[in-house]
């Protein structure tokens, strides 16, 4: 049965703003934030999920990432980078098989999905090429010290968190547009505020343990 939920977020990634517009690894993320449920669009579109990332997987393996379009050579570039972590590996290799399902780890008594990282890696990798604020914000952790990788890691641990609240609220019919501008205000504070940089910096680490 088809949720009012499932149709108002919908609605969400389909009417975003210009600045805001729903990117593959955009969907991604907000559908991994999705609590389950029984609607069949959603069901079909994780599996749709599932076999994009079977298939950029196989492109990663056979050396044709040049031959996919832009947004899944993002995903590529994430997936390159955290090939040697086994749960990732794992994660991607059966990804097909799971037709969506989600390929959970536990860390620390908590469910982990591996690849909600590769997603929020790509989804950051697109915001850089397209929205200023981010690259901003991006620029200027590196030009304090901060590695590209974990700058990524900052940046995509706020989207999520933005995209896991926006999902909460439309799903208790709340307004969204107040998330969206406590998101920019974020991003605006991580280039002016060094404190508020330092401690995302520490909060949001560079550490692959949990998917070794």
């Amino acid at each position: 049965m088809r949720t009012k939920f499932g149709c108002e977020f919908r609605k969400r990634l389909v009417h975003r703003p210009p600045r805001d517009t729903p990117t593959y690894g955009v969907v991604a993320l907000a559908l991994r934030g999705v609590p389950e449920m029984d609607d069949p669009i959603f069901t079909e579109l994780r599996r749709l999920v599932g076999q994009h990332e079977k298939m950029v997987y196989e492109a990663v393996k056979a050396d044709t990432v040049a031959q996919l379009q832009h947004e899944s050579q993002l995903f590529a570039k994430a997936m390159q980078e955290h090939m040697h972590l086994k749960h990732i590996h794992n994660a991607l290799e059966f990804a097909d098989l799971r037709e969506g399902a989600p390929y959970e780890i536990t860390v620390g008594g908590e469910p982990v999905n591996p690849l909600a990282h590769l997603t929020a890696h790509a989804a950051v990798k697109g915001q850089l090429e397209q929205d200023p604020l981010v690259r901003a914000a991006f620029e200027k952790m590196l030009a304090t010290g901060t590695a590209a990788h974990h700058a990524e890691h900052v940046l995509g641990a706020l989207l999520f968190e933005t995209e896991w609240e926006t999902a909460r609220a439309v799903e208790a019919g709340k307004d969204t547009e107040r998330l969206r501008g406590v998101y920019i205000r974020k991003l605006q504070k991580l280039i002016r505020d060094s404190a508020f940089r330092k401690k995302l910096t520490q909060q949001f680490t560079a550490d692959h343990t949990a998917f070794e």
